[in-house]
């Protein structure tokens, strides 16, 4: 029998952490559940979720059509019509709003007892659809809702990505999505916001400090054992090692799994230059650092007050 109240897995991270790259690789193991592309187009159908039991038999798939050639995770254009008919790892926010779960809630918000049921049912329905151990999943705007999850699923876990923000902002400004945005502190895109005047990479700074003022606020919240920390310059450094800390915590008890140590390996997966470091001003640089720096020295990226680089 599947308990979805201790078998719930949430991935927190402010935007281009890696927050992707390690939701799609945890959900490549065949015991974990995901929220789906068919989930994220059909919240109410639970019953496709039973396509990611029938994607087990197929992991090659996985790899080939959840990542690149060179094991990135993030697809910066539409797939081709092929690859989008596969069940893939999805934020699927249209599953929190068929429960009408709030995408930033008030600070005076009431859980109400039918929401809880709603979300609480359609995660244990998945998770016996797929024949999975454990639910996984991963929505940016989850940062702000622990306090609702808290209520809904009082012994989930949370995985909480975190990437220096100076490359988190060089990466915001080179996605396709970015422009479009809504910013949740701002309510506005960051397209809107540079017509009325604002500088982009100065958006792309602040939205970060945001994300994490938000997550440091949520994660207060959540007991010790119930939360790991993952730094995504280690996870790419020692993947086999963080991926195997990481499916310690969220007690799998089948770790082993090899169709998924090899994808794993596959994706080659190693530590790179930060863009950021070679392709801005130093002028920019110092932009960035002045917007970022009490949350970079809270969170050990700059040196000084205490901190360590």
């Amino acid at each position: 029998m599947h308990r979805s109240r201790n078998r719930v897995v949430f991935i927190l991270g402010a935007g281009r952490s890696g927050t992707t790259l390690l939701y799609k690789i945890l959900s490549a193991h065949r015991g974990v559940a995901y929220l789906s592309n068919y989930q994220r187009l059909f919240p109410n159908l639970i019953v496709l979720a039973g396509l990611q039991r029938l994607l087990n038999q197929f992991p090659e798939y996985k790899r080939k059509f959840w990542f690149q050639e060179n094991g990135g995770a993030y697809f910066n254009k539409r797939r081709k019509w092929l690859h989008a008919i596969v069940p893939t790892p999805s934020e699927a926010e249209s599953v929190y709003a068929s429960c009408d779960i709030p995408l930033v809630p008030d600070d005076d918000y009431h859980l109400q007892p039918q929401v809880a049921a709603c979300l609480r049912d359609k995660f244990e329905r998945i998770l016996k659809m797929s024949n999975s151990e454990i639910l996984l999943t991963k929505r940016t705007a989850n940062n702000r809702r622990v306090p609702i999850f808290r209520e809904i699923f009082p012994d989930a876990k949370y995985i909480h990505v975190v990437r220096d923000g100076r490359a988190v902002a060089y990466s915001l400004l080179h996605v396709a999505w970015w422009d479009e945005h809504i910013l949740y502190w701002a309510d506005r895109t960051p397209r809107q916001m540079v017509e009325a005047g604002f500088d982009p990479l100065e958006l792309a700074a602040r939205n970060w400090v945001m994300e994490m003022n938000s997550l440091e606020q949520g994660i207060a919240l959540i007991q010790s054992n119930q939360l790991l920390e993952v730094r995504y310059d280690k996870l790419v450094h020692d993947p086999h090692g963080q991926l195997k800390r990481i499916l310690d915590f969220m007690e799998l008890s089948d770790q082993i799994d090899p169709d998924f140590w090899e994808i794993v390996e596959s994706l080659q997966l190693a530590p790179k230059p930060d863009a950021w470091t070679n392709n801005w001003t130093e002028s920019e640089i110092d932009t960035v650092q002045t917007l970022q720096a009490d949350t970079l020295h809270r969170w050990g990226f700059l040196k000084g007050r205490g901190f360590a680089c």
